[in-house]
């Protein structure tokens, strides 16, 4: 099948996490290595529980990124958007400092300064840490789009009512919207978090599960034949047994599904009703 997905999958909340944990990790390696080859050319001594220390800068991006993306949802204004950078990026400024010096007072020989501290953040930071919220708001920004459109990207024309089913979908393609009828649909396949709904020779990804794309069909056309799959009665050309109980499903456009023995019955009896028996 010729199938062309709608969109690209978002980029999650989790893997920006992810991502941004692990340049913080090489940030923090690599801060260490420096302090360690500019004590050997200064021929100085080398601390590592300084060089920790001030290297709280990084540590500080995990929970101000975090708050970041907890509150982006309530911004509405060009003027929040501003404010989405410029707060956890003040925010960073003046708690580096802080950070520096609490710890340093409780655990160490020697309180550091806070506006000493502050300085040099200002001087070795502020323009990391602009570009850093920068482009972090970026990413979660397309991160909202893509979403929103994934939400969008298909819709049922009619919710049904009481035992009706929906015979229509409203779906984008590009910037187009179509209705496509719904027993044009060769089969659905579950792509979790969504469904990949197979329609013709198109995939479009739908935002919703696969038991609630099912209760909304047409019962007598549509059936489950795997955990993850359903299909439409109609398209299905023949099916033959694997020997084990499972069968292989042969529908109309060549894709080849496997129908398992916990949904044969039932697939089997709904065949018979709208096919002649083709079973090979």
């Amino acid at each position: 099948m010729n199938a062309r997905l709608i969109g690209d999958s978002p980029l999650s909340q989790h893997r920006i996490f992810g991502l941004l944990s692990i340049i913080l990790a090489g940030c923090l390696a690599l801060r260490t290595i420096l302090d360690i080859v500019e004590s050997r050319i200064q021929h100085s001594s080398f601390y590592l529980s300084e060089s920790f220390l001030f290297s709280s800068v990084w540590w500080l991006f995990l929970p101000l990124v975090y708050g970041q993306f907890v509150f982006a949802d309530t911004l509405k204004t060009k003027t929040s958007y501003i404010l989405f950078i410029l707060i956890p990026f003040v925010t960073h400024l003046f708690a580096y400092p802080a950070v520096v010096w609490l710890i340093s007072k409780l655990f160490y020989n020697h309180t550091f300064s806070y506006w000493q501290t502050f300085n040099y953040g200002l001087t070795e930071y502020i323009f990391i840490l602009l570009a850093a919220y920068s482009v972090l708001f970026i990413l979660h920004s397309s991160f909202r789009s893509k979403r929103h459109l994934k939400q969008n990207d298909l819709s049922i024309v009619e919710q049904p009512k009481n035992n009706e089913s929906v015979t229509n979908f409203v779906v984008s393609d590009g910037n187009k919207r179509l209705t496509i009828k719904a027993n044009d649909t060769l089969f659905i396949s579950a792509n979790p978090p969504y469904v990949n709904i197979h329609h013709n020779t198109k995939l479009y990804l739908h935002n919703e599960t696969l038991k609630s794309v099912l209760s909304k069909l047409d019962q007598a056309l549509f059936v489950r034949i795997h955990k993850s799959t359903i299909v439409n009665i109609t398209k299905v050309r023949s099916y033959k047994s694997r020997l084990n109980g499972d069968y292989d499903l042969t529908i109309t456009d060549g894709t080849e599904l496997r129908l398992s023995r916990n949904y044969a019955s039932l697939f089997k009896k709904k065949f018979q009703t709208t096919h002649r028996d083709t079973i090979e």
